[in-house]
Parts: C-alpha cells; structure tokens; sequence
C-alpha cells in the first residue's frame, strides 16, 4: 500500500472525536497531536487547506462517485476542528485549578499585586500564525493543552495603551514611566538595558459560561490572486473560507500584574496602579488582546480591579491600603471637552481630574441632560457642575455627577 502525503499525525480509524482513547483529550492535544487529516485505507487522502477539501492522488475515475467522495470528504473536515472544540471535564478542572493558583499566589504579594477580571465581549483567537496543517494554528500551553494568553502579550498590549494614552496627553504617562514600568523599548547601548518594574503573568481563559468549549470561526479573505498570485485585485474572484479556533465571547479573563516598587522612581511608587487601572480599561475598550484585533476580536467588558489586601496595624486592626481610593466631591467643578479624542475633564481649585472617555463619557454625557452636553460641545468647557471624584495614586479620577 503507498502512504499518503503526511499530514497530521492521526489516521482516520483513530478517529479523535469519536474514539474513547481521545475523548478526554484536552483541546491542544486533539489540535497539535491528534489531529485526524488522514484517510482511507487506500492511499487517499485529503489536503485541508483553507477550508476546501480536495484528493491527494491517487485519483478515482472522473465521474459522480469522484463528486460524492469529494463531497464526503469535505464533510468530513468540516466536522474535524468541530471535535477539537469541547472542554472534557479534566480541561475544565484544570483550568478552574489553575485559575485558582494564581488567585493565591497574587495574594502573597499584598500591596505590590494587582488583579483585574472582566469577561470578553467578542470571540478571542491568539496564535494563529503558528504552523498547523489547516495553515491557522492556536496557542495551547505545553503539556495542559489548554488555551492562553502569554503574559508577555498581555504586557505588549498594556504597553502600547499606555503609549496611545501618552499621545493623547492624559496626565502621567510620559515616556520616563512607561520605560519605568516596563523596561525601555530601544536600546541602544548594552548599559541601557534594564528591567521593568512589572511582571505580567499568562491568563488561563474560562469558557464556562459560554458551554465549556472553544468554537470555529471564519475568515474570508477576497483578493487571494492579488496576494498570493500578484494578479489585479477584481470583484468576481471566489473567496475561500478560512477556519480557525477561537474562545468564545463572554468567556472569563483575570489578569494578574506584581510590580517591584524598588525599580520604580519615587513619583510613580504611589502612581502605577492608577496608571494600570486607566491602561486596562482603555486595552479592554480599544486595544483588544489577542490576534485580529482589528476586526473586533479580543475585545473585554468594562472591570474594576480588585483592591489589595488591607494591612494590619501593631494593634491588630485593618489599616487601610495606600492604594485605597479617596473620594471627593467637587461641587462647582469646570468640565472640559476635548472634540478629537472625546476625553471629559474636571478641574477644581487648582486640581484636575483624569478625564473620562469612552462608555464614562457617555454616562457623563447622559447625567449632564441635553442642554448642558449641547453648551459643552458649543462651548468646550462647562462652569458649577458638582462632580464625584476618586484620587487614585498622584492623580485624581473623574468618576460620576453629584446631585447637589
């Protein structure tokens, strides 16, 4: 008998979705070990490329029975990424113990720990450039074979929020802390090199409100003859549909950062949670994590960080944290617009607040009434309005109107 073209590791009568040795297998190992692509017994196979099944030589005979075969065998690949998906309940005990080891452990870090969990508004995919027989792979951590989000991702998207925030000139991010925070982008000399004051750790998702399972996407890309053939781009080319996996949206996300206050100067040692507060929710908003964030994907539900742990005095009474919030009530405040980036600012005798942006404004907008937002946007700036405000670190956090 001559072998097919080698292209994944299992043949078809080691089914992976069907046959009991695998039905506990976690999704990774399914996807990177026992991914079924052969078949028959008699040489033929099919080439799983960008969703469209064909026949790997040798050939049956032109005629129906080659259209019902090729038909069959693109059924058949339909339904295998489909066998892929489903979290067996030791992947799903897996993931909830893991979870829960990082929750302990960022609790021995006290005041220099910092977690934030939120839940994902869109379907998340991270690793699709990695090599796979269906050309989109997926990034499962070796040897759980669950799906996660390195942390130095996490760290490159909190990076560049922080930089998009500098550009828009919100108060306190600057170049100086955010090389502080996470070590300096260019290098020049190897004196340079240094390391940043935070460590990012790898996110384990929870599909458990979403069914315990990843699901199949698709992309279609149109011009494939332009970019792959160098041929004019035209409307009436056959796009080929494109699967790859994904963890599906309202699947929970924690994210844990410990900072070491020592590498930090003293004016960001009581400013770098508030900066990583405002960073978060503009990565959640904005950013996005993962791959094809450009299209949506990756995108996160507004959160609020959990606080540290209160510290005790000699006594034995619970000291408040210094990261604890104070809050202000601001009653004839000037806010400001800005029209480009639609940020909301408070100022009042002498302090600012830290603008609002995004679904914030909106519910500034919303509180403020009609008339007012109409003489913001006119005027750019409103006198006497009572505020709530949170001073967080060195800088202070516009929060919500106050009824006065």
């Amino acid at each position: 008998m001559t072998l097919p073209r080698r292209i994944a590791a299992l043949p078809n009568y080691l089914a992976s979705g069907s046959n009991t040795v695998f039905s506990e297998a976690a999704p990774g190992h399914k996807f990177l070990g026992y991914f079924r692509n052969f078949q028959d017994v008699d040489a033929r196979a099919f080439e799983p490329y960008k969703g469209k099944a064909k026949l790997v030589a040798p050939l049956p005979p032109p005629g129906p029975q080659n259209r019902t075969e090729q038909a069959q065998l693109k059924a058949e690949y339909d339904g295998v990424l489909n066998e892929v998906c489903k979290l067996p309940a030791a992947s799903c005990a897996q993931v909830s113990a893991l979870r829960n080891r990082q929750q302990a452990l960022i609790a021995h870090y006290g005041a220099n720990a910092y977690r934030i969990s939120t839940t994902s508004t869109a379907p998340f995919a991270t690793g699709l450039g990695n090599e796979h027989p269906i050309e989109n792979g997926f990034a499962f951590l070796t040897p759980y074979g669950l799906p996660y989000l390195a942390g130095s991702g996490v760290k490159g998207i909190l990076r560049r929020a922080m930089q998009e925030l500098r550009d828009e000139d919100e108060g306190g991010f600057t170049d100086t802390a955010i090389n502080a925070l996470f070590g300096p982008e260019n290098i020049n000399q190897p004196e340079d090199a240094q390391r940043g004051a935070l460590d990012f750790w790898d996110v384990f998702p929870d599909p458990a409100k979403a069914g315990n399972k990843l699901v199949v996407e698709i992309m279609t890309p149109h011009f494939g003859g332009y970019y792959q053939k160098s041929e004019t781009p035209h409307d009436s080319g056959a796009p080929i549909p494109v699967s790859f996996l994904a963890v599906p949206a309202k699947s929970q996300f924690d994210f844990h950062v410990v900072c070491q206050p020592n590498r930090l100067p003293a004016a960001l040692q009581d400013q770098w949670r508030s900066l990583l507060d405002r960073a978060f929710a503009h990565a959640f908003e904005w950013v996005g994590f993962g791959a094809k964030t450009s299209v949506g994907y990756g995108a996160m539900a507004a959160a609020r960080p959990t606080p540290p742990p209160a510290t005790t005095t000699a006594t034995g009474s619970a000291a408040p944290s210094s990261a604890a919030a104070d809050t202000q009530i601001w009653p004839t405040a000037k806010l400001q617009f800005n029209p480009s980036s639609g940020i909301i600012t408070a100022s009042f005798e002498g302090k600012t607040a830290v603008g609002a942006k995004g679904a914030e404004a909106d519910q500034l907008r919303a509180a403020l009434g009609e008339e007012r937002v109409t003489k913001l946007k006119k005027a750019k700036e409103l006198n006497g309005v009572a505020v709530m405000v949170v001073k967080l670190g060195n800088t202070w956090q516009l929060k919500s109107l106050c009824q006065m």
